[in-house]
């Protein structure tokens, strides 16, 4: 393969949109609803009634459609419309990813088969037999249907897992397979696999298409980290809404696997927070008057911000030469007690003084009452800091009635109901009134993450990630809406980003990331 960085990074993106693409298409194949809409225009709530179907959920799954340009979406009053692409053929689509839908009903965990842990030679043996068979069709399917990228969505949803497992473990990079230290059957294995997807040459070395691949494994991980998910499709969509949220309090998540999705978004957020620095530096650097008296990280995780936050302030601004006089006041806030914990121990083992607090993003009066409490600190005193935190908060209805349409083109899902998009609007209104009172002195410094319209996924495919965020997000009850209409809603609630610190990834025509410290107007 001879291509450009440029090439082989979109190889990437379209291995991310087929995760969660593959499996969607699967679920609705298998239900006919494909054949339902192939060639029709049809209602959402229409297919919803004759499929039983949870409409939450089945209008994300047909969203991601509209993004690879298979079908059109309307909006008509409360009502959205699918119209199906006659230049698409949704039942073909369906029966060629059809060939990996085995994958998604074996029991398969890499880091067991790569570590040699018995009684998993026949899982990958089922698991080679599968590759195998879709190495035959793999040149049949490029032929028939290269401009739809439907190789390299299956080869995504094959390669993904794999190069995750062998980055987690410290196996990549490479050069040869010579040098991995696991069972010969599994690099016979990954040698079939790579010969044929173009990271190994004749000779098994790794081409440069590999080697781009393994440097940048961490990629995958956010989407793979979702295949609990996935796998689940067809009982969320079309029979059980709560299929995701049914376990014991305190009990693990089983939407995600969250250790591999925080593995996961480590690198892609380094260029986000070199901008979240900016505004730290510029903020600590002001007069000492003029400074908070320290800052609260809400959705604190494991500390690790807390840990660079102060870091930057120590040793990068005025304010760190002043901490004896000045001291910082620092709270890590989580709605996970064990997050806190893990929180405490790491700042303690770092030799920071900070306090940890349970805190609902979407509660800040309990929150502001606790600190108040506990720490005779008010909130507003200080620097309100969350990352990609605020799309994930619990959906409560709006006290108050939205009388204008959103233009949102996002779809909202709550435990399955759809939820309107004027109704999400005035939810994030209200969030964003909830907080103003704590915001008026030092703002919020914000790093959110957003959708776009599903024209300008289309437009953009093989360049970015967003159909796979639409998913990942969609099914799992977080509410990604496009910056403009976020922007409106803050702005609404007396909230407007500070003009030199705003700053949109990857750029201002497709904003999926946004870097703000909102004050108040």
């Amino acid at each position: 393969m001879n291509t450009s960085k440029a090439e082989m990074r979109s190889y990437i993106f379209y291995h991310l949109d087929g995760i969660a693409l593959v499996p969607t298409i699967i679920a609705l194949g298998k239900r006919n609803v494909l054949k339902e809409i192939n060639g029709k225009k049809i209602s959402l709530s229409k297919l919803t009634k004759k499929f039983g179907a949870n409409e939450g959920y089945l209008n994300v799954a047909l969203r991601l459609m509209c993004c690879q340009g298979w079908l059109n979406q309307y909006f008509e009053g409360d009502e959205i419309f699918f119209e199906s692409k006659k230049t698409y053929d949704l039942l073909e689509i369906f029966n060629t990813y059809k060939i990996i839908e085995p994958y998604f009903n074996l029991n398969i965990n890499y880091n067991k088969i790569f570590l040699s842990e018995k009684n998993q030679s026949k899982i990958l043996q089922e698991n080679f037999e599968l590759i195998k068979k879709y190495g035959i069709e793999r040149e049949n399917i490029k032929k028939k249907k290269n401009h739809l990228n439907l190789e390299k969505h299956i080869d995504g949803v094959i390669l993904g897992p794999i190069l995750v497992s062998l980055s987690r473990n410290h196996l990549l990079p490479i050069k040869s397979l010579n040098e991995i230290k696991i069972q010969e059957e599994c690099i016979n294995f990954l040698n079939f696999l790579f010969l044929r997807l173009d990271i190994l040459d004749s000779k098994f070395k790794v081409t440069e298409f590999g080697r781009f691949l393994f440097q940048r494994a961490t990629a995958y991980g956010v989407t793979v980290s979702y295949l609990p998910t996935f796998k689940k499709l067809d009982e969320l969509i079309f029979k059980n809404p709560n299929v995701l949220w049914e376990k014991e309090e305190n009990s693990p998540e089983i939407h995600v696997d969250r250790k591999m999705n925080v593995w996961g978004s480590g690198g892609a957020h380094k260029s986000y927070f070199k901008k979240v620095d900016e505004i730290i530096i510029n903020l600590f650097n002001e007069p000492i008057e003029k400074q908070p008296k320290g800052f609260i990280d809400i959705g604190c995780g494991d500390g690790s911000l807390i840990e660079h936050i102060f870091d930057l302030i120590y040793y990068k601004t005025k304010r760190g030469e002043l901490l004896k006089k000045h001291p910082l006041v620092i709270i890590g806030s989580d709605f996970n007690y064990k997050a806190l914990e893990v929180t405490e121990e790491n700042i303690k083992n770092a030799d920071i003084w900070a306090n940890t607090a349970f805190g609902d993003i979407g509660n800040p009066n309990e929150l502001a009452e606790r600190i108040k409490t506990e720490y005779n600190i008010n909130l507003e005193d200080l620097l309100n800091v969350r990352s990609f935190l605020d799309h994930n908060r619990i959906f409560k209805q709006p006290k108050n009635k939205n009388n204008s349409l959103s233009d949102s083109k996002c779809s909202f899902a709550h435990r399955g109901k759809r939820i309107q998009n004027n109704i999400l609007s005035q939810n994030l209104y209200e969030h964003f009134l909830n907080w103003k009172p704590y915001l008026k002195k030092y703002g919020l410094l914000i790093v959110e993450l957003h959708s776009i319209d599903p024209q300008k996924t289309q437009l953009t495919l093989g360049k970015n990630s967003m159909t796979a965020y639409d998913a990942t997000h969609g099914y799992s009850d977080q509410y990604i809406i496009e910056y403009e209409n976020f922007l409106e809603e803050a702005k609404k609630a007396g909230l407007k980003p500070e003009k030199k610190h705003e700053h949109l990834f990857p750029s201002k025509e497709i904003p999926i990331v946004s870097v703000n410290r909102l004050i108040c107007e």
